[in-house]
C-alpha cells in the first residue's frame, strides 16, 4: 500500500496515539523537525539502553554512530526540506548507537507527520543483527564451497591423466596378448583378457562421467545455445545407437511431431541426453523390444521422450533416479553403469533452462524425457522438410553409400561446412559428432573409412581420442587426419596420417578424398576456392 506523504492529527498529547505507539512492533521515536527527540517507546528504550529521561529533549544525533553523525544532519536537512515516506529496509545500510557504546545495524523506516503545531518525523527501528550475521556466514559458507568445488575439479583434472595412464597400459597391453601371433593365447586366456578389457573401458566411462559432473557442479561447464532440429539430433542418437540396439535385439522406431520447432539448446549437450536415455534402455530392455523416440511441442516448449519396454523401475527405487551414484536397485546387477548419467542429464538440461522427468511401471517398461525452451529462430538446415512431399516419414531411407567419413568437432559452422562440400559426392556418408566421447562411439559402431578429427574438443580432446583410436586393433587401420586450428603442427602431427590447418581449402580437401577414397572421384567437390570456417571464433575453435 502507499504511504501518503504526510498524516494530519490533531496533537501527539493524544493519550489515544501514545498508546498507539506503545503498541508499534518496532522500536519507535517521535522526532520534532528540528531533530529533537520528543517520544520514544518502551521497545526503543529497550533496544538501545536509555531511561526516558536520557533520551527525551535530546538531538536524534545521539544514536548516530561518531563517524555518520555529520552526514547524518544533512540527511536530516534534505528530509525536512522535502519529506516523503520511507519503507523499512530502503536507501543505505544503516547503524545505531546504543547508550553502551556498542554500534548495531538496523533498518529504519521514516514517516512524515504534520500536526497543527509543527512537522513530525514518526521513526520505526529494527534491529537487524541476527541477520546481517546469518547473512556473513551464508556468504562464508558459499566462499568455502566455492572454493571446495574448485579445489575439487582441480583434483579430478590432475588425477584424471594419473588414473588414464596406467589404465592406458593395462589396456594397452591387454590388446598385445589378444592379438599376438608368435605365442597366441588359449581359448581360456583370451576370456581372462577379455575381462581386462572391458574392466579397462568401465573404468575409463567412469573417469569421464566423474569429471563431467564435475565441471557441471563447479559451474566450469560451457555451453553454446543455439537454435537446434531435434529431428537432426534424434536421428543422429539413432544411428549411434543403431548397432548396440541390433546386438540386444532391441528395435528402434520414432513418432516425430510435423513441422516441429527448434529448440534453443546446446546440441553437443542435447545429444549426450538423449544418448544416455537411449543407451539405458538399451540396456536395461528385453530381447525383442522396442525402444521409442517421440517428439511434440506445447505451450512454447519442445519435449524428447525416449520410451522403452524393458524391466521398468521398481517403485521404490524411483524416488532415486537423477541423483549421483544412484542405480535403481542395479548395484550388485550384471548390467554395467556408472549411476552418473542421469544427474548430468538433469544437471545439463537445468543449464539449458529446461527440465527432465520419467515414468515407469515395473516389468512393462520406462519413458524418460527432456523438456526445452523453444527458439524463436529456425536453423539453418534440417533434415526435415516439414511439408515437402520429398520428406516424408514413410519414404524408405536411402542405400548405405560405399564410403563413410567421421568429422569430430564441436563447431556447428565447422560441421555444416564440411556437410556442405562432402555433399557432392554422391557414394560418401558423413557422419559428424560434436564431442570425442561420442566420436569413440560412432567410430567403433560404424568403423569409417576416413576420420576427420579436431584437436580442441570438450570432454577429451582430439588427441586423446586419436590415442584410443590406435590403441583398438580394430581401428589401426582407419585414416585419421587431424583438422585444428593450430599453425604450429610440429608436436601433435606425428601420430596423424594427415594434418590440416584451419581455414581449410577445398583444393587440400580434394587432394585428401583423392588420396584416401579414389573410388568416390565420379562426383568431385564443385567449390574449388578457399573456405574459411564461418566460426566467430578467429581460432575457427
Amino acid at each position: 500500500m502507499t504511504m501518503p506523504a504526510s498524516v494530519t492529527v490533531a496533537s501527539f498529547d493524544d493519550e489515544d496515539l501514545r498508546a498507539l505507539l506503545e503498541a508499534a512492533p518496532d522500536a519507535t521515536l517521535v522526532i520534532r523537525e528540528d531533530g529533537i527527540i520528543e517520544h520514544a517507546n518502551q521497545r526503543c528504550y529497550s533496544l538501545l539502553g536509555y531511561e526516558p529521561a536520557e533520551l527525551v529533549g535530546k538531538p536524534v544525533e545521539i544514536l548516530i554512530p561518531g563517524n555518520l553523525r555529520a552526514a547524518h544532519a544533512s540527511h536530516r536537512q534534505r528530509f525536512r526540506a522535502a519529506p516523503s515516506a520511507r519503507s523499512m529496509g530502503e536507501g543505505l545500510e544503516l547503524a545505531a548507537l546504543r547508550r553502551d557504546g556498542v554500534s548495531i545495524p538496523v533498518e529504519i523506516s521514516l514517516s512524515p507527520v504534520k500536526t497543527s503545531r509543527r512537522q513530525w518525523i514518526c521513526a520505526a527501528i529494527r534491529d537487524v543483527t541476527w541477520r546481517r550475521s546469518r547473512e556473513a556466514e551464508l556468504e562464508a559458507a558459499k566462499r568455502s564451497a566455492d572454493q571446495a568445488n574448485a579445489a575439487k575439479s582441480e583434483f579430478l583434472a590432475s588425477m584424471s591423466h594419473e588414473l588414464r595412464t596406467p589404465l592406458n597400459a593395462i589396456m594397452g597391453f591387454a590388446q598385445l596378448l589378444q592379438r599376438d601371433k608368435k605365442q597366441p593365447l588359449s581359448e581360456r586366456q583370451r576370456g581372462w583378457v577379455d575381462h581386462v578389457m572391458r574392466g579397462g573401458q568401465h573404468l575409463l566411462r567412469l573417469i569421464d562421467d566423474v569429471l563431467d559432473l564435475a565441471r557441471i557442479e563447479s559451474g566450469r561447464l560451457t555451453l553454446s545455445p543455439e537454435p537446434v532440429a531435434i529431428d537432426m539430433v534424434v536421428d543422429e542418437v539413432i544411428t549411434t545407437l543403431t548397432p548396440m540396439a541390433d546386438r540386444a535385439g532391441i528395435e528402434i522406431g520414432t513418432t516425430m511431431a510435423s513441422e516441429l520447432p527448434a529448440a534453443q539448446a546446446d546440441r553437443t549437450r542435447l545429444a549426450q541426453i538423449l544418448l544416455n536415455y537411449g543407451s539405458n534402455a538399451i540396456k536395461y530392455g528385453r530381447a525383442g523390444g522396442r525402444m521409442t523416440f517421440t517428439t511434440y511441442a506445447s505451450n512454447e516448449r519442445l519435449r524428447v521422450i525416449v520410451s522403452d519396454t524393458g524391466i521398468g523401475i521398481p517403485e521404490e527405487k524411483q524416488s532415486l533416479l537423477f541423483q549421483p551414484f544412484q542405480r535403481a536397485g542395479q548395484e550388485t546387477g550384471t548390467i554395467e553403469g556408472t549411476g552418473i548419467g542421469l544427474a548430468i542429464c538433469k544437471r545439463l538440461a537445468e543449464a539449458m533452462h529446461g527440465n527432465v522427468g520419467f515414468r515407469s511401471a515395473p516389468g512393462q517398461g520406462s519413458e524418460f524425457w527432456v523438456e526445452l525452451p523453444m527458439s524463436s529462430q529456425q536453423p539453418a538446415k534440417s533434415r526435415r522438410g516439414g511439408n515437402s512431399s520429398e520428406s516424408s516419414p514413410q519414404i524408405s531411407p536411402a542405400p548405405i553409400p560405399s564410403r563413410t567419413v567421421l568429422y569430430i568437432e564441436d563447431n556447428p559452422a565447422n560441421l555444416a561446412f564440411m556437410e556442405e562440400y562432402l555433399a557432392a559426392y554422391e557414394h560418401v556418408q558423413l557422419l559428424t559428432a560434436p564431442s570425442g566421447e561420442l566420436g569413440l562411439e560412432l567410430a567403433l559402431a560404424h568403423k569409417p573409412d576416413l576420420i576427420l578429427l579436431d584437436i580442441h574438443l570438450p570432454g577429451i580432446d582430439g588427441l586423446e581420442v586419436l590415442r584410443r583410436l590406435r590403441a583398438n586393433p580394430e581401428m589401426q587401420r582407419i585414416r585419421v587426419v587431424a583438422v585444428s586450428a593450430v599453425a604450429s603442427k610440429s608436436a601433435v602431427m606425428s601420430p596423424f596420417d594427415r594434418y590440416l590447418t584451419k581455414p581449410l581449402q577445398v583444393s587440400m580437401l580434394d587432394t585428401m578424398i583423392a588420396d584416401y577414397l579414389p573410388d568416390t572421384l565420379d562426383e568431385p567437390a564443385v567449390a574449388t576456392s578457399p573456405v574459411a570456417s564461418s566460426s566467430p571464433d578467429p581460432s575457427g575453435e
